[in-house]
């Protein structure tokens, strides 16, 4: 009996070691998940940038960079790319000035 007590204890402490490590992972995670948004806002927001300034520029029209934004995103989801590569070329295309959203096939 004493035995099975103590292989009890002894696997009850394991597991807590295991949860507790796993917190550690889990915080971790986040953290570095919460890095990489702030990451994926900044790329955004400079993309958006760019795009300001080929337009106020005259390079582009900012409709013509949505246009092909959209058009990458397709392309993109076709080809099987990740859905968060997807998303983040769909909402560059929305976040430019003269986007008027996904375009419809003619």
């Amino acid at each position: 009996m004493s035995a099975s007590v103590d292989t009890l204890a002894e696997q009850m402490l394991t597991l807590v070691d295991i949860v507790s490590a796993q917190e550690k992972d889990i915080k971790a995670l986040k953290e570095q998940s919460r890095k990489l948004e702030e990451h994926n806002q900044a790329v955004m927001v400079a993309f958006s940038a760019f795009f300001h300034v080929l337009a106020v520029g005259r390079v582009a029209k900012a409709s013509e960079i949505a246009s092909l934004l959209q058009n990458i995103s397709k392309i993109a989801e076709q080809e099987g790319r990740p859905k968060e590569s997807v998303a983040f070329l769909q909402s560059l295309a929305k976040m430019v000035p003269g986007s008027s959203g996904p375009e419809q096939d003619t």
